[in-house]
């Protein structure tokens, strides 16, 4: 029986949107460099995220600012990270609002008397900040800051059940990311949702399935039923 529920944060219940892109645009124009940011951002996003599985944990800002430089070597670009990750680092902090179907499916949760938690890879403060603008309480909130520990690292959904109490078979993670949000926390025997709702996601491409996949965080109530 399903009785907590735990949410990846980013593109599961707060839009993202095109803000990262953004941030791209602006460092690039900054640094006088005539390149295509969507795939400048994939290859940093792509050294950022091998760094995450890297000994030493980093902190997102801190991670943003190292890949970047690696990415800068990369392309031949003389530029200092530091400097120039900024608007990468102010973005953490822009507008970014709830999915509409949000606020609707946390109050029936509630309801339920459902547990639900934040599971999110990403600074704390951050989070917290995003929480607070879009006026989100959640008593059990897991960051993989104050994890110190990076999905799909095994660990970071161990954490969780230990700090937590609760028992793996009795969670149900529910996020946008097959590897994140899927693959993670089935190795420690908890039911997934995978979000899709861009459609993006072919059901013979998933390895294991997830246990469910759906296009909107309203369709979690039948889920529950």
């Amino acid at each position: 029986m399903i009785r907590h529920i735990i949410f990846d944060c980013f593109g599961t219940l707060i839009d993202t949107g095109n803000n990262s892109i953004k941030a791209v645009e602006q460092m690039l124009f900054n640094i006088g460099v005539n390149l295509d940011a969507q795939k400048f951002y994939e290859d940093w996003k792509a050294k950022k995220r091998q760094k995450m599985n890297a000994s030493v944990f980093l902190n997102e800002k801190t991670l943003f600012e190292v890949s970047l430089s690696e990415t800068f070597a990369q392309y031949g670009i003389e530029a200092d990270a530091s400097k120039e990750v900024e608007p990468m680092i102010h973005s953490l902090f822009a507008e970014r609002l709830v999915f509409s179907d949000v606020y609707e499916t946390l109050e029936k949760l509630e309801n339920e008397n459902i547990d639900i938690a934040i599971g999110s890879t990403t600074d704390t403060d951050s989070l917290l900040y995003y929480l607070e603008l879009n006026k989100l309480s959640f008593s059990h909130i897991y960051t993989s800051e104050n994890m110190q520990v990076y999905k799909p690292d095994i660990n970071f959904y161990k954490t969780i059940l230990s700090k937590s109490g609760w028992l793996a078979n009795d969670c149900l993670f529910v996020g946008d990311s097959y590897m994140d949000d899927v693959y993670g926390p089935q190795k420690v025997g908890m039911k997934t949702v995978l979000l899709d709702r861009k459609a993006l996601y072919k059901d013979s491409e998933l390895m294991p399935q997830p246990d469910f996949v759906i296009h909107s965080l309203l369709e979690l109530e039948n889920i529950m039923k």
